[in-house]
């Protein structure tokens, strides 16, 4: 029967598809029986024919209802995301598509923290006194991007994007992964690749040091107090992978004493970031709601990207 379900409830509006993103699907997959469930309850009435779902939720119980199913897939990047042993001929899969969106986040991460937008985009709302009018002190804040190096730590298809992005804007790439890939077409002879026993070495080179990597054992804080201190004070870290890979109260010390430019995080070790968080107060800190991939056509992408794999 071929068929393929998809169960994409989500309270977040990018996440839950719309009609035209389901007709647009449906199109793409000629011959195949497209299921479209809206609810928990559709989509297990659909499961004992489904053959392939894309889903937000897979529950370990749910495979017994399931006997003709080969894939469980979910726009999701992390291999961390799906909490579940398939049995034996069920695939797990996972979206690749996200680098296309959060490229042009950490591109603008960058820019907005070198051009000096971020430190002071809240100063000229301030009524009265010299912080009014700033500029003595924007002046020294705004540097070039051009030039500078990113270090980015964890260089697969997203990082490889944002890498793809600045190297437009003429910054020398650092690219740090655990295997050994080819460099990309677009590296030139500023750009390079490293190792994963490399980082110690590559972190002092950093203006920016921007970070994709996944959750486990062995990115655990990585980024922790004797590694952030070899990063360049004036340097820019932002985290878009997993938060379990920053110490964050040694990042938080570190910004409260000087001894790093700014960060931006977009992920953290506990989600949602708790109100406790010395983050929150730490000073040149931009905090995001695990949001990075956020834009009206990630299901698009997603959709596309599904279609080419089940077709």
């Amino acid at each position: 029967m071929n068929a393929v379900s998809v169960f994409l409830e989500n309270p977040v509006p990018v996440f839950a598809p719309t009609d035209a993103q389901f007709g647009r699907l449906r199109e793409r997959l000629p011959g195949r029986d497209v299921r479209f469930c809206r609810s928990e309850a559709d989509f297990l009435a659909a499961l004992p024919e489904t053959e392939i779902a894309l889903v937000w939720t897979f529950r370990q119980e749910w495979f017994a209802l399931a006997p003709r199913l080969r894939a469980v897939c979910t726009p999701a990047a992390g291999r961390d995301y799906f909490r579940v042993a398939p049995p034996p001929g069920v695939e797990l899969r996972y979206g690749s598509f996200h680098g296309a969106i959060m490229g042009e986040t950490a591109a603008a991460a960058v820019l907005g923290f070198a051009r000096g937008l971020l430190p002071f985009a809240s100063l000229m709302r301030v009524a009265g006194g010299a912080a009014a009018w700033p500029r003595d002190a924007f002046a020294p804040v705004a540097r070039r991007v051009a030039g500078s190096t990113a270090v980015v730590l964890g260089f697969g298809h997203i990082g490889r994007a944002a890498g793809e992005r600045l190297h437009a804007l003429g910054v020398r790439i650092v690219g740090v992964s655990r295997g050994a890939h080819p460099a990309p077409d677009w590296f030139g002879p500023g750009d390079r690749l490293a190792t994963a026993a490399e980082l110690e070495a590559a972190l002092p080179l950093a203006d920016h040091l921007l970070c994709f990597l996944p959750s486990g054992p062995d990115t655990d804080r990585l980024l922790d107090a004797p590694r952030l201190a070899l990063l360049k004070p004036s340097a820019f870290l932002a985290n878009f992978g997993r938060g379990n890979l920053v110490d964050e109260d040694a990042l938080a010390a570190a910004l409260r004493a000087g001894r790093l430019g700014g960060a931006l995080l977009d992920v953290f070790s506990e989600e949602p970031l708790p109100l406790s968080s010395p983050l929150r107060a730490a000073p040149r800190c931009w905090l995001l709601p695990h949001a990075s991939a956020f834009a009206p056509d990630y299901l698009d992408l997603c959709f596309e990207e599904f279609a080419r794999t089940v077709s």
